[in-house]
């Protein structure tokens, strides 16, 4: 797939200090298959073509590129990278049956075909903007709906595999960076008060099992009894107190301990700009504490600090790989991971404030 550089992540007017990205995903299920494990593989390859024959007037409809293939047919490496990226779960690289993929040239819309539901549309935009994601999302889904027969009860909404999705079958996810209150310990009470708002809070990336970056994702977790406007709402007003708890925590850390934050920024530009090898775990630590700096003003970066969260992406193991064309030797991509760090890190402006 030769896919338009400019992602959805890089787009600069959706970014955020706290919210790095939001997320909306529909399970969608036919009504003339089975559902996931008892779809037989004649069906699962019919299912596929059927879906991905749609992708050209999809395009059109969309007005964008549209890019489509048979997922289990990727080498093992294109399939991680497309994990890495977040246009397909690990469920869906890993099953044997008929896979597909439809995603957009900019990488802000990935359908999924047949991993544990028959469809997944995902729809992804830049910072705090839940509303903006769901309005593709639901276009996408009309369209689709209007071409294909979805199993649906008046009673139940949208029938799906688990019983977490019926009703909207909708999960709304937003990404936020908390360093601040990760590193202060305050995360483990706030994940209860989540869990009492009906969200769970999760970490985006983790390395036997300790969170990497002080990236974490919050979704819903009711999808029935309440309308997608209910969803997002409910999670909006979750979201807007963690970030309020986020920035409050940061002024404090900031004004009580200035000189070791900057410290603790500034090492950590110099060691992303002129390491010569370093592990993920490393390179999410201090790519985070920079994020930090940037955000709270005390280094100024060139251009802005969605280019750090690409780079979080883009140093995933697959994507190191596959840019480098190295293989998986861990100390292999470690030095494939710096110079790619080394290059990519932002400029040094000036000293902030």
């Amino acid at each position: 797939m030769n896919i338009n550089p400019v992602k959805w992540y890089m787009k600069q007017k959706g970014y955020d200090d706290v919210v790095v990205s939001s997320n909306i995903r529909l399970a969608r299920n036919l009504a003339e298959y089975d559902f996931r494990d008892k779809i037989s593989n004649d069906d699962a390859i019919r299912l596929v073509e059927q879906v991905r024959e749609l992708t050209p007037e999809l395009a059109g409809r969309e007005c964008t590129e549209y890019f489509s293939c048979n997922v289990n047919r990727l080498p093992e490496n294109e399939c991680n990278t497309l994990v890495e990226m977040f246009a397909i779960s690990r469920e869906l690289a890993q099953k044997k049956q008929a896979t597909g993929l439809i995603i957009s040239e900019d990488e802000s819309v990935s359908i999924m075909i047949n991993e544990n539901e028959h469809i997944r549309i995902s729809s992804f935009a830049a910072g705090n903007n839940l509303r903006g994601a769901y309005a593709v999302a639901d276009r996408i889904d009309n369209y689709f709906d209007s071409r294909l027969k979805y199993a649906y009860s008046d009673r139940y909404g949208y029938l799906t595999t688990g019983m977490s999705d019926v009703g909207t079958g909708m999960k709304a996810t937003c990404v936020l960076s908390l360093p601040a209150l990760a590193i202060s310990g305050k995360l483990n009470a706030i994940k209860d008060e989540v869990g009492k708002c009906g969200a769970v809070f999760k970490d985006l990336y983790a390395d036997d099992g300790k969170n990497l970056g002080f990236i974490y994702a919050v979704s819903n977790q009711k999808t029935l009894g309440c309308s997608e406007l209910e969803i997002i709402e409910n999670l909006d007003q979750v979201v807007s107190q963690l970030v309020g708890f986020e920035r409050k925590r940061r002024a404090a850390w900031i004004a009580n301990d200035k000189d070791e934050v900057e410290d603790k920024v500034f090492r950590s530009y110099g060691v992303l700009k002129h390491t010569r090898l370093i592990t993920l775990k490393d390179a999410m630590t201090l790519l985070a504490q920079l994020k930090l700096g940037s955000d709270a003003g005390l280094i100024k970066l060139s251009g802005d600090g969605s280019d750090l969260f690409r780079i979080m992406i883009q140093i995933q193991p697959a994507n190191i790989a596959k840019l480098y064309k190295c293989g998986t030797d861990p100390k292999e991509i470690d030095r494939a991971r710096a110079s790619y760090l080394n290059e990519k890190i932002p400029s040094l402006s000036n000293f902030g404030n």
